[in-house]
């Protein structure tokens, strides 16, 4: 069956999710709360949902019916809500009952047919996201994601070396497994290394614990071959929950994101990513790229585009350092 969908709005902002109606409760996945910033576990050996948020914690057993803790003289109880079994995707939990037991408040608004979330989380308590650098110095930092590879990340290495160019590598520890030799020489040409997972998936869909492993895996991988932790972390596909964003700060890392996609990776041509360039960097700009043969010449247009994209930003003025020096403004 086909669940409907709809936005639910998490602090002024819209979530879209697949929901159902459950005698008269809305029951939403329960990975829908990561975007609240609430850790969502699956625990196995007791076959249930455990959710986290600051020091409170509400485990939900698969088949439990729920809405008696919450309407307290409701006599109904056939008619209340339970949990499925199929987690994460299959596993829906009512919306209002878990909300309010975390802390946050919902309301519904009929007239828009709107349902809303407050957290009532500190902004001061919410870590940083970087979509770019100070927009006062002619700074740039150009980052490769998805590599390392043995095709198109060394012909990368090798523009950036005849041009004397620093950039920042966001790799996958599955890459980095497969080609340990091309890590080391992108630290030892003086590069910068950020952890962008261990297999690429998409972090909403995973589980708290599932994020964790997919960045310490990785971040275990970089470090057995460089003998150095990264600090810089790159979400796959760019997607992340608020409560993803909380982990990865737990973890040490700074969430990375951009502020001029290339769109290289859809295979578009060298004039096409330079247009881009063009029209969308800034001083403090970060410019996402791609370092991953995933089909014949996809990033041929990368490379031709690279020598370009450098010889056009310097000619303005434009000073290429990495990630790190641009957002520590060094």
């Amino acid at each position: 069956m086909i669940l409907p969908q709809a936005p639910i709005y998490i602090d002024g902002q819209p979530v879209i999710t697949t929901y159902y109606l459950q005698n008269g409760y809305l029951m939403v996945p329960a990975l829908f709360f990561k975007y609240t910033g609430v850790f969502v576990d699956w625990n196995v050996e007791n076959q249930s949902v455990v959710l986290k948020r600051n020091n409170m914690i509400l485990t939900l057993p698969s088949g439990k019916k729920y809405a008696d803790y919450y309407v307290k003289d409701m006599w109904q109880r056939d008619l209340l809500p339970t949990i499925t079994t199929n987690f994460p995707d299959g596993t829906y939990i009512p919306l209002q009952y878990v909300s309010e037991k975390l802390g946050m408040t919902v309301s519904y608004h009929f007239k828009q047919s709107r349902t809303y979330i407050v957290t009532n989380t500190p902004p001061s308590s919410i870590p940083r996201i970087y979509y770019n650098g100070d927009p006062s110095k002619k700074r740039v930092a150009l980052t490769f994601d998805d590599g390392p590879d043995n095709f198109y990340t060394p012909q990368i290495l090798d523009i950036l070396n005849d041009n004397g160019v620093t950039a920042t590598f966001f790799v996958v520890g599955k890459q980095v497994k497969l080609f340990p030799q091309v890590l080391k020489r992108i630290l030892q040409e003086g590069h910068e290394i950020g952890n962008h997972s261990w297999s690429h998936p998409e972090l909403p869909k995973l589980t708290t614990t599932q994020v964790i492993q997919e960045v310490q895996k990785a971040e275990l991988e970089i470090d057995s071959i460089t003998g150095r932790k990264t600090v810089l972390f790159r979400p796959p596909f760019g997607l992340f929950t608020n409560a993803d964003l909380r982990t990865i700060d737990d973890l040490g890392h700074q969430i990375i994101m951009w502020s001029v996609d290339t769109l290289d990776w859809q295979g578009i041509s060298e004039e096409e990513i330079l247009s881009i360039v063009k029209r969308d960097v800034s001083p403090g700009a970060i410019i996402l790229q791609h370092a991953l043969l995933t089909a014949p010449r996809i990033l041929d247009g990368t490379v031709k585009a690279l020598p370009g994209i450098i010889d056009y930003l310097r000619k303005r003025g434009y000073t290429f350092v990495t990630v790190h020096t641009l957002i520590e403004g060094d």
